[in-house]
């Protein structure tokens, strides 16, 4: 029995060191098709930036849900992840489409027809996560997201995009696992900053990331330990 107790926690022991080398690899830059995965993961759910409210009463408790879509009558583009974005009190609805360009993340975000009401879009069935593409304005406002270990990181300065009033407004987004701080400085057709207030949403529901690779390990460790287990007890019956 002793030797069996040896062989597992050996086992074990093995386990642990190579999951830990497996953590230690993982901070590896990935690649660019999993990048863009991987953020849209993030930006996808329930959010408030009530946590921010809370110490700072002077800043609008704002909602934000966002959830993946399909387009009708487009041509699906390949690697590009389409997210419907709403936001309430602030009323904001958007779509949000993440691709590979270069060595970054591109997204390109798009306003609606005036006409077009999607209000409350992710809260119906996925079956029904659909978007009319000729409602989506051709007009779109882009950023680079650079990925880094625990997020990723966008701004579209100095440009930024235009304003229908003639002004511009120059966007800074992070997006990690837990949140979304945002930043939209909006200037005047003067050149004059008009608002320029950070809004940190932190997510209220959760990501499922189950270890596959622990899953694995522990289902080896288990198996094999139950093998020598049971040969060890048919050499003993042998004796």
């Amino acid at each position: 029995m002793n030797f069996v107790k040896v062989y597992i926690l050996t086992a074990i022991f093995s386990a642990f060191t190579f999951a830990q080398a497996t953590c230690a690899t993982a901070v590896t830059k990935p690649p660019l098709d999993i990048q863009v995965k991987q953020v849209t993961q993030w930006f996808t759910g329930l959010f408030d930036n009530s946590q921010q409210v809370a110490t700072n009463p002077s800043i609008p408790l704002i909602t934000l849900s966002s959830c993946s879509v399909e387009l009708t009558n487009a041509n699906p583009a390949s690697g590009t992840e389409n997210i419907y974005l709403e936001q309430k009190s602030i009323n904001r609805f958007r779509l949000y489409s993440f691709n590979q360009e270069n060595s970054a993340v591109n997204l390109s975000i798009r306003a609606f027809d005036t006409n077009y009401s999607v209000t409350g879009l992710c809260n119906r069935p996925d079956s029904e996560h659909i978007i009319d593409s000729s409602k989506v304005l051709g007009t779109s406002c882009n950023l680079e997201l650079l990925w880094e270990p625990i997020d990723y990181i966008g701004n579209n300065s100095p440009n930024g995009c235009p304003t229908s009033s003639g002004g511009k407004v120059i966007s800074s987004v992070t997006v990690s696992k837990d949140g979304i701080d945002s930043l939209d400085k909006i200037f005047g057709a003067n050149g004059n900053l008009l608002v320029a207030t950070p809004i940190e949403f932190r997510r209220l529901d959760s990501i499922p990331e189950p270890s596959l690779t622990l899953g694995i390990l522990a289902l080896g460790v288990w198996g094999t330990s139950k093998t020598i287990l049971r040969k060890h007890k048919q050499k003993s019956i042998v004796k």
